[in-house]
């Protein structure tokens, strides 16, 4: 035994026995990674060859050790330390060695056992593995019994079949095959492999969960509890990265019309009967500088497969909201808005139609009704605001006014609202849900996480958001039967604009076959017609039509606070949450609290969209 590795054995004994996260680099570019004690360790001894699989996807789990086995016998004597250490704290060890063979026509996997204790856990990961699609394979995986212990062929086992009746610990193999090599070329093929791996990640954790839970004394609730906990610095610095390039541009105020009181005036002028001309703010970035940039994040080499897939997601989004720039107040435009928040449903569209005919139409009051101005509604969000700064400090109760807005919008935390804009005190409630409530808490539940993304926003985290947003409106008793019109013409303007039909022609069908006021089919219209055609607005039904069938499934608003996220999202959330790695959310609104959720128990029993109008 070398000074080095004497050395490194010391350092290893000291933590363990302190209970320590472990890390420690190993001579040959070696690794021993235990971030919690747990009665696993997965290994993988390199051998000199070129890795793609076995040893990248170590990487991913909580306790790995990657080594090549040396003469002086480091590797075994640390396998041997953690083994007893852990065993004795335990009472049960599983350890599992993976390894690569050079033959792609073996099975992808195939899992050798010698010993009893080590059969339910083998048959759990036999049956988790072969739901890995993996295409010409009829069978993914194979489990193999043997009289010797698993090893990589041509070595010795890292325990011998007397040490492992002696301590009681279980030994696995695992043999790769390199079914995700391109044999002609040699290189892997990336897809397949992304895919590959994270189906076997998920497959290992669910074993451990197995084994810990029939053979030790270890607590856990959850299989994804036994999965990484700590987001690495190349993964902090590509979300802030990513965070960064979102930051460079405002989407909605880019593709927002800077001269909607000019246009209406003009529209009125022209008897209805042209379409509007819209002006809108200069772009600020170059898109195709940053696509290139986007592009240039390794995002590849993101060893956690769900991190990875949140990275090439937003990515994703990104790259469509810069192409929807580069195509403003062009056709591409609209083809690309379809892309990004999806098109309208036949059954969406019948629900629109069927709200406008069954809802009475009710005329705005008349001039002079008593109304709060730009300013008097700050003072009551400002006032919400430091209501909620009793929950998160770091909230900001700043509010924006100004003329270059429409209406009233939340952007990046901050209220802006427009100067001449004024609303209804009664409404002024139910709109301080929708856009404090909602928005703004959103963005902070999103900021405590120690990803930027959840802040700025999930690729098409509006339809949740929105359908949120309009259930806080509900819940504080201002989705009025007028609002509910407004929202179900938004989602037959989107219709109407998609199927080719121009601004005047879908004006005109607001206002002569659904009775809207011309001031407000004319709102309706520039918001779906803005940029070119931004079909986001039909999110607004379609996501209240959701929220409410999500709360008639019991399950709980509070995790879809937890930051601006889609609902196929919460599998993802709650098993960063499971891990660790994201936090329960830190703020609830106020349309969560009190008298505003007994609301709740009428949507569970009997939540129908008319029924609620009409209460």
């Amino acid at each position: 035994m070398t000074d080095t590795s004497q050395k490194i054995l010391n350092r290893l004994q000291d933590k363990l026995k302190k209970a320590e996260p472990i890390h420690i680099s190993l001579p040959g570019n070696g690794i021993l990674k235990i971030e919690k004690p747990v009665p696993f360790l997965l290994v993988y001894r390199l051998t000199g060859g070129k890795d793609y699989f076995p040893g990248r996807l170590g990487k991913t789990e909580s306790a790995y050790l990657i080594a090549e086995d040396s003469p002086d016998g480091l590797l075994r004597e640390i396998v041997q330390l953690v083994t007893r250490v852990f065993f004795d704290k335990f009472k049960g060890f599983l350890l599992v060695e993976a390894w690569q063979i050079p033959l792609a026509y073996r099975s992808p996997f195939t899992i050798y056992i010698s010993q009893k204790s080590a059969v339910a856990t083998a048959r759990k990961l036999d049956t988790e593995l072969g739901k890995i699609p993996v295409h010409s394979w009829g069978k993914t995986s194979v489990l193999k019994k043997q009289e010797t212990p698993a090893a990589p062929p041509g070595m010795k086992a890292l325990l011998e079949k007397e040490q492992l009746e002696k301590e009681g610990i279980t030994l696995m193999g695992i043999e790769i095959a390199p079914v995700y090599i391109n044999e002609v070329t040699g290189k892997a093929y990336p897809l397949f492999l992304r895919e590959l791996r994270a189906g076997y990640s998920k497959a290992l954790r669910k074993s451990f969960f197995e084994f810990i839970r029939l053979q030790t004394t270890f607590i856990t609730s959850h299989f994804q509890m036994l999965g990484t906990t700590i987001i690495d610095d190349k993964a902090r610095e590509i979300d802030r990265e990513l965070a960064a390039y979102t930051k460079l541009f405002d989407f909605l105020m880019l593709v927002t019309p800077i001269n909607v009181n000019e246009a209406w005036q003009q529209f009125k002028q022209d008897h209805y009967s042209k379409d509007p001309v819209f002006h809108y703010r200069p772009m600020p970035v170059d898109p195709e500088i940053i696509k290139r940039k986007i592009y240039n994040l390794p995002v590849e080499d993101i060893t956690d497969p769900t991190i990875a897939f949140l990275f090439r997601d937003k990515r994703k989004e990104i790259d469509r909201m810069l192409n929807m720039m580069q195509e403003r107040e062009k056709h591409d435009f609209m083809l690309s808005s379809l892309q990004l928040f999806g098109p309208v449903s036949e059954q969406l569209l019948d629900m629109a139609k069927a709200l406008l005919v069954a809802i009475d139409v009710v005329r705005t009051p008349v001039a002079g009704s008593k109304r709060l101005n730009a300013s008097g509604f700050a003072q009551l969000a400002r006032k919400e605001l430091k209501w909620l700064r009793t929950q998160d400090k770091s909230i900001s109760t700043n509010i924006r006014i100004a003329d270059d807005v429409e209406g009233v919008l939340v952007s990046k935390g901050v209220l802006n609202i427009n100067s001449g804009f004024s609303v209804s005190p009664k409404r002024a409630v139910s709109l301080l849900q929708h856009e404090v409530g909602t928005h703004v808490v959103t963005y902070y539940n999103g900021k405590a996480q120690p990803l930027e993304l959840f802040s700025i926003g999930v690729p098409g985290y509006e339809e949740l958001q929105e359908g949120l947003a309009v259930l806080a409106e509900y819940l504080t008793g201002g989705l009025t039967g007028s609002r509910m019109r407004t929202l179900a013409a938004r989602v037959v303007a989107t219709h109407e604009m998609v199927s080719g039909k121009s601004f005047v022609e879908t004006f005109g069908l607001l206002t002569d076959k659904y009775a809207f006021e011309h001031h407000a089919a004319f709102n309706i219209c520039m918001r779906v017609y803005r940029g070119g055609g931004l079909t986001k607005d039909a999110v607004y039904l379609k996501g209240f039509l959701n929220i409410i069938d999500y709360i008639k499934r019991g399950k709980d608003l509070k995790h879809l606070l937890i930051g601006k996220i889609r609902e196929d999202y919460l599998p993802v959330v709650q098993e960063l949450i499971h891990r660790n790695i994201l936090f329960e959310a830190p703020v609830t609104p106020r349309f969560l609290t009190g008298a505003f959720t007994e609301k709740l128990e009428g949507i569970k029993k009997a939540g129908n969209i008319f029924k609620m109008i009409q209460h």
